[in-house]
C-alpha cells in the first residue's frame, strides 16, 4: 500500500462498467503495471463486492483500494435520511472489508436528481440527519467520507466549493472531507484554482477529470492552474483520475454519458496518467 502524502489513482470505471471478481482481476494488476497508487472502487451495490477477493489482490499488488457511490434515488439523503444513513454504514462496511479508508462521492443524494428549486435547510438539515451517524460509524473504522461537490445538472444540494464548506461546518464532523472533481469544478467554480484554495485542508480527494471526462491533457481543463493551487494549499490524499470508459446503463444516463470519452482504457493510461504524474512532479507533489 501507498505511504505516500499524496496519491494518484483511477477509478475503477476504466476497466469495468461493475466491480466483479474478473474487473479485479483485471484491473489491480494493470495499475500496479502502470505505476497507479489506488484504485476507487463503486459502491453502488455493496452487497455484490466480494471484498476478501479484492482486499488479496490489492495487498498482492501493493495497489490500495478507495470506494465512493451515489445515493440511489429511492433514499438519497435529503428526502430519506435514516434508510440513507444505513446504506451508508453498508457501504462503510464493505469499504473498510476491502481495505479502503476512504469512501467518498455523492454520500448525500442521487445524481440526475433536482428539485426544480434552490436547495431548502430542511434538505440540508435531511443531510445532516443521513451523513453524521455515517461519519461516526466511519470514525469507529478508521475511516473518512467524501462529499462530492457535483455539477447543476446533476444535483441542486451541493454544487461550489462554497456551499460545501457551508455544509461540512453544519455536518461538523472532523473526518469528513470535501472531494472535488475537476469536472464539476470547471462548471461552477470561479477557476478551478479559487475552489481548491477555499478548501485548503479541507479537501483531500479530487476526481482528476477531463472536461470531457476523456483523457486527461486533451481537453480544457487547466492543469497547470489545478497543480499549482494543489501545491500553494498543500495538499495531502488522493488524485484519481476519473474517466468514463465504462459505466452500469443508469449512471452513463444520469451522466449524459452518451458517446465514448475516450479511445479504450490503453489511451488514457498511456497518455493521460504520465501527463499528470509529470505536472505533479513538476509542481512537487510527488518524487
Amino acid at each position: 500500500m501507498s505511504t505516500k502524502s499524496v496519491s494518484i489513482g483511477m477509478h475503477a470505471s476504466l476497466w469495468a462498467a461493475e466491480w466483479t471478481k474478473v474487473a479485479a482481476e483485471l484491473a489491480i494488476p494493470e495499475a500496479a503495471e502502470h505505476g497507479l497508487d489506488c484504485i476507487e472502487v463503486p459502491m453502488l451495490t455493496p452487497e455484490r463486492v466480494d471484498a476478501p477477493h479484492s482486499r488479496r489482490l490489492f495487498e498482492k499488488h501493493g495497489v490500495e483500494p478507495t470506494c465512493s457511490l451515489c445515493l440511489p434515488e429511492p433514499i438519497m439523503a435529503s428526502k430519506h435520511p435514516d434508510e440513507a444513513a444505513a446504506f451508508l454504514i453498508k457501504a462503510l462496511d464493505k469499504s473498510k472489508e476491502i481495505g479502503s479508508s476512504f469512501l467518498g462521492g455523492v454520500t448525500y443524494g442521487a445524481l440526475g436528481y433536482r428539485s426544480g428549486k434552490p436547495p431548502e435547510a430542511a434538505e440540508y438539515a435531511n443531510l445532516v440527519k443521513a451523513l453524521k451517524p455515517a461519519a461516526r460509524h466511519a470514525k469507529t473504522l478508521g475511516m473518512t467520507l467524501g462529499v462530492e461537490p457535483c455539477n447543476r445538472y446533476e444535483t441542486h444540494l451541493l454544487n461550489t466549493s462554497t456551499q460545501t464548506l457551508r455544509f461540512l461546518d453544519q455536518l461538523g464532523e472532523p473526518n469528513v472531507t470535501v472531494h472535488f472533481d475537476t469536472y464539476h469544478m470547471n462548471i461552477e467554480e470561479k477557476g478551478i484554482g479559487a475552489g481548491l484554495r477555499a478548501a485548503g485542508d479541507r479537501c483531500a480527494y479530487v476526481h482528476m477529470s477531463e472536461s470531457d471526462r476523456g483523457v486527461p491533457g486533451t481537453g480544457t481543463i487547466d492543469w497547470n492552474e489545478v497543480f499549482r493551487a494543489l501545491a500553494e494549499t498543500k495538499f495531502q490524499g488522493r488524485l484519481v483520475i476519473e474517466s468514463f470508459v465504462t459505466l452500469p446503463p443508469d449512471i452513463a444516463a444520469a451522466l449524459s454519458v452518451w458517446r465514448p470519452v475516450a479511445k479504450d482504457r490503453q489511451d488514457v493510461l498511456q497518455k493521460g496518467v504520465p501527463y499528470l504524474k509529470s505536472l505533479a512532479r513538476v509542481h512537487g507533489l510527488v518524487e
